[in-house]
């Protein structure tokens, strides 16, 4: 995937459904981005797989090949609701406020990526190897706070893009380790945001 293009089509989108009618601060883009990764949280929390979809036969989350318990039952793939969800989908939805933020500011998203994985060290050891997912998110949120940080100093806003990149490679780093294939969950969500209502039905933020 080229990071940097997909970024423009994200950001493009998010222009498209009204998010930038109005200027966005800084601050409220990492509010946003924290508020993912709390969803993801919740994910986790509710013993949810890492993506499905809400099946409208039996009212419960399904992952095509099961329902209720994902490991009974049969759903028809055309019960399924559109929307993708999970643990995986929410981290993707971070990716995604991050590479908005990147295409809005005509950022080569995969140039920062890449130096992100080689020059960001921040103030604890990667735990992205040796923790539990709900380490790894606290890392993340982490990440971002130090993103905001930089943004409020002066000549601040290259060191915090590389913070949003550097949360951008963990999570991906973390998904390759998992056995997800990121690039086609955020292809997914991305596909179904360019369904959604203008501003997802009148959300101020």
């Amino acid at each position: 995937m080229d990071m940097t293009n997909f970024s423009q089509e994200v950001h493009k989108n998010a222009v498209e459904h009204g998010w930038w009618d109005e200027e966005r601060s800084f601050g409220e883009i990492i509010a946003l981005c924290h508020s993912e990764l709390s969803e993801a949280l919740e994910e986790l929390r509710a013993g949810r797989p890492m993506v499905w979809q809400h099946c409208q036969n039996c009212d419960e989350p399904c992952m095509r090949d099961g329902c209720g318990d994902w490991n009974n039952g049969m759903c028809e793939i055309d019960a399924l609701g559109r929307k993708p969800e999970g643990i995986a989908v929410e981290l993707a939805d971070c990716i995604i406020r991050i590479l908005d933020w990147f295409g809005k500011e005509k950022l080569d998203t995969g140039a920062l990526i890449l130096q992100a994985r080689t020059t960001i060290m921040c103030d604890v050891p990667c735990l992205v190897h040796a923790a539990s997912l709900g380490d790894c998110i606290a890392r993340w949120h982490l990440l971002l706070s130090l993103a905001y940080s930089c943004w409020c100093r002066a000549a601040g806003f290259h060191a915090a893009a590389l913070r949003m990149a550097r949360c951008v490679a963990e999570i991906m780093e973390w998904a390759e380790m998992e056995g997800l294939d990121l690039e086609s969950i955020l292809d997914i969500k991305h596909a179904y945001n360019k369904t959604r209502p203008y501003r997802h039905g009148g959300k101020a933020l």
